[in-house]
């Protein structure tokens, strides 16, 4: 995806994003219900994250369509509204630019098709909704869902601890890594998935926020084998995937 494929639509109160190699949309407010109804397939996605989502087929790609919704205590006042003017600095245009560098960069993350920002309630309103569409990443498990299943062989931590330090090297910071946002395929090719608040920061010796990263990914594992009476995450599987890192990190100085 070059620089020269990226098109811009404005109508009314939506501006649209969108990769014009992969899609061709008929207005900017192609990522609403129009995308729904010209599918020739769509299904709600039934688990993992916190917002809307569905698995798109379109006419010659399958694709995920996310919806940004709020957690937490928020989520119970306002679930869905963003208070900001610019599309470019809307959650959706800055996870889709992010992404559209990280996957030129060929890291393992999900190519980005679309990307809308649309003011609600009103044209001049200064809150908007947001929506991105990405190619779906074929035949994966999340890692949370792949160890309620079965063991990860130590090489398959390592490769986890690897992925995760091949993006901390290209000072990409992940918001919200934890084992939902972790994606394995059949032949145990790992990938990250939602960079909505996700940037690229400077990496040195002192920058805190990669342990950080560890960290928040090391809770959810915690977190979810509480939940489990069968889950295989173990101080060891942690160890290898924590060796891994460890060993393909190099800190810029």
């Amino acid at each position: 995806m070059s620089e020269n494929n990226i098109a811009i639509l404005s109508e009314k109160n939506t501006q649209l994003i969108y990769d014009a190699s992969l899609l061709v949309p008929a207005d900017a407010n192609f990522l609403e219900q129009s995308i729904l109804d010209q599918a020739e397939h769509a299904e709600p996605v039934a688990s993992g994250g916190r917002g809307k989502a569905w698995f798109v087929e379109l006419a010659d790609q399958y694709t995920v369509l996310r919806a940004y919704q709020r957690g937490g205590l928020m989520a119970k006042i306002n679930q869905q509204t963003y208070a900001g003017w610019s599309a470019e600095q809307s959650r959706s245009f800055r996870e889709w630019r992010l992404l559209h560098q990280l996957f030129n960069q060929g890291l393992p993350v999900p190519q980005p098709v679309a990307a809308s920002c649309r003011r609600w309630p009103l044209c001049l309103s200064p809150f908007y909704r947001a929506r991105i569409l990405l190619r779906r990443i074929p035949d994966v498990q999340t890692l949370d869902q792949m160890l309620q299943q079965q063991a990860l062989s130590e090489a398959d931590w390592r490769k986890v601890g690897a992925c995760i330090a091949a993006f901390h090297r290209q000072g990409v910071y992940h918001d919200d890594l934890n084992a939902s946002n972790i994606l394995l395929n059949q032949q145990m090719q790992v990938y990250l998935i939602d960079f909505d608040k996700g940037e690229l920061r400077e990496v040195s010796d002192q920058s805190l926020w990669p342990q950080k990263n560890l960290q928040r990914l090391q809770r959810s594992l915690l977190k979810q084998q509480s939940l489990h009476s069968t889950y295989h995450f173990s101080n060891t599987c942690w160890q290898a995937l924590l060796d891994a890192y460890q060993s393909n990190t190099v800190q810029a100085g």
